[in-house]
């Protein structure tokens, strides 16, 4: 898809595509078209699967009135899909469409870019098992955290209502042929309701992706002494990145003299506080919440680098 808008951009309308300018423009078309058209086709395709799960199949696996068995279950599904902050926000939404407890679908919504796929593979090789364990089940920690805490606030009322409207959600279904009508008609409704925001949070994505230097964020992160390790989890929220694009990064980061605590924080900022993933995610929540879920995130976040740079020394040797 990069390459026909390269030629459309660059060929076509002429566009110098090596300055920052052109960058942004291919940045902003390729990934604005690849985002809404992951987010339809993403919720279409779910919307379909959820028509074959009945009411009881949900109560079972994530609807459980034990609280933390529902956030661990969720958290479990978070890790084996491979989703960024941006294209894990379709699973959220569905995730409330069923009803699930909200504890539940925030782990979801912060464990799904937290936990990298492609860092936990990435990371053995670099530094050993034990540290990669630490990575995971403390990203998991930290969803599930976030999760208790937001619910405990009371900010599950803090959704969208037009994301709420949904009293037909566990529709009887006659045919395969209903089930595709309804899962696409789901995947239109929801681009309906949030594509301004996700062109916004691209455009934004865009700017910073081509205008901002990486070795400012680099020199920045390695020179904050104590403070390190919040100061790197705010430097990485602005960064616009998909998972895979955080492992370019994450090598470079991994073969400098930063603490290891230091590093992960800014990765899993970049994958999980993305201000482009605010401003999509500001279609579903109201204001207060999409402010807690940050804070509550970022707090995680900075303990989890704190502890990882405490423990590293030891386990890195075993």
């Amino acid at each position: 898809m990069e390459t026909f808008f390269r030629y459309l951009l660059g060929n076509v309308l002429g566009l110098d595509l090596t300055t920052h300018f052109g960058g942004a423009v291919l940045f902003f078309v390729n990934d604005a078209v690849k985002v809404l058209l992951l987010l339809y086709f993403a919720v279409s395709i779910l919307g379909i699967l959820r028509s074959f799960i009945s009411k009881e199949k949900m109560e079972k696996y994530l609807g459980s009135n034990n609280k933390f068995l529902s956030s661990f279950m969720a958290a479990l599904l978070a890790i084996f899909t491979p989703f960024c902050s941006c294209s894990s926000i379709p699973i959220f939404l569905t995730l409330l469409k069923m009803r699930v407890p909200f504890s539940a679908a925030i782990t979801f919504l912060a464990v799904s870019p937290l936990v990298n796929e492609y860092l936990a593979v990435l990371m053995p090789s670099y530094f050993g098992l034990p540290i990669t364990l630490v990575y995971i089940f403390g990203g998991i920690f930290v969803g599930m955290t976030a999760g208790f805490a937001l619910e405990k606030l009371g900010m599950a009322s803090q959704i969208e209502p037009a994301l709420q409207e949904d009293a037909d959600f566990y529709t009887v279904f006659n045919n395969f042929k209903e089930r595709i009508k309804f899962g696409f008609g789901e995947g239109a409704d929801i681009v309906k309701k949030l594509w301004y925001w996700i062109l916004a949070g691209v455009a934004l994505g865009a700017l910073i992706h081509n205008y901002v230097p990486d070795e400012i964020i680099f020199r920045a992160s390695s020179v904050g002494g104590i403070f390190s390790v919040p100061l790197s989890a705010l430097l990485g929220a602005p960064i616009y990145g998909s998972c895979a694009g955080v492992v370019p990064i994450a090598l470079i980061f991994f073969g400098k003299a930063i603490p290891l605590g230091t590093t992960l924080a800014f990765l899993m900022a970049v994958s999980a506080m993305s201000l482009p993933e605010a401003v999509m995610l500001r279609g579903a929540m109201k204001l207060k919440l999409l402010v807690a879920f940050f804070i509550s995130v970022w707090l995680g976040i900075v303990v989890l680098g704190y502890f990882m740079n405490l423990v590293a020394p030891y386990l890195v040797a075993v």
